[in-house]
């Protein structure tokens, strides 16, 4: 069960800086995740679905992106689905809701 956004603009500003701060990586992954995506019926995100041609053909295409693009990309695709784990600590950064980040800031190492 996920539970839709309901948030301070501060809690907002802090979610979108933890998707700043995550890793190479990370960012590649969510960015595939959001490609494989598919719409249902209704036109709505099928959070179930994966498309793994359109994944693996992403994970290609982030490999030329920068690090901001995809972080915008995925803060934008976040945004526009607005859901949360329930008690509404995590916002969902991929479809599926396995990468999440918290509405509080997380402070990164140097």
């Amino acid at each position: 069960m996920a539970w839709s956004w309901s948030h301070t603009n501060e809690a907002y500003s802090a979610a979108e800086q933890n998707v700043q701060n995550q890793d190479r990586e990370w960012l590649e992954t969510v960015y595939g995740e959001w490609h494989a995506a598919e719409l249902d019926e209704d036109g709505e995100l099928d959070i179930n679905s994966f498309n793994e041609e359109q994944y693996n053909e992403a994970l290609l295409e982030a490999k030329e992106l920068s690090d901001d693009v995809l972080a915008d990309y995925i803060w934008q695709r976040m945004s526009d689905a607005a859901t949360c784990d329930n008690g509404g600590h995590n916002a969902w950064a991929c479809p599926s809701g396995c990468h999440t980040v918290p509405f509080d800031l997380v402070e990164v190492a140097e």
